[in-house]
């Protein structure tokens, strides 16, 4: 019974450690994607990462498919690819989606982003699939007018023949 309670003594005090090695995972964020990962054709998007360890990262790498990137909000012709050097807050670039429409299933970008750290090495790195813009139905139904007055038309003879067999039945048990 002692090893037994040695023991979980011992799994307590590691697990008590366990919080503060994990503390030095390599962690960042990236914000200002469209919520949904669809974009919107033509617009542009102001995006914004933060890294848990800026002196660790000598520079990141961003690759995008389709649109073109910019450290600004001024656009270049097509620019698929932006190195952003070192910074201690973090880093900004604007991406601008596609301005043509595409068919279904066409149009998607891929969205690489690289961090170097400063030996060569890739720190950490982070990829997002961004989709077309979703093609939403028309707001009205897909079924003719004819079709829906023919269906109601039905409904109200079907209540009619209900109604006046309740009421033929009913009359047979009042004589």
């Amino acid at each position: 019974m002692d090893a037994l309670k040695k023991s979980l003594l011992a799994i307590i005090a590691l697990s008590l450690f366990l919080p503060t090695l994990q503390a030095e995972d390599k962690i960042y964020r990236v914000d200002g994607l469209p919520s949904d990962l669809h974009y919107s054709t033509g617009n542009t998007y102001e995006i914004h990462i933060t890294a848990s360890d800026y002196d660790a990262i000598s520079e990141v790498n961003i690759t995008v498919t389709n649109g073109s990137l910019s450290s600004s909000d001024a656009f270049e012709v097509d620019i698929h690819n932006l190195i952003l050097e070192s910074s201690e807050e973090g880093w900004t670039f604007f991406w601008q989606a596609p301005s043509q429409s595409f068919s279904l299933g066409e149009g998607n970008s891929l969205m690489t982003i690289v961090f170097t750290d400063t030996e060569g090495d890739i720190w950490s790195s982070y990829e997002s699939m961004l989709r077309s813009p979703e093609l939403k139905a028309h707001g009205s139904s897909n079924v003719p007018d004819w079709a829906n007055s023919l269906a109601w038309t039905g409904v109200s003879i079907t209540v009619l023949c209900a109604v006046a067999g309740a009421y033929v039945l009913r009359r047979d048990k009042l004589t």
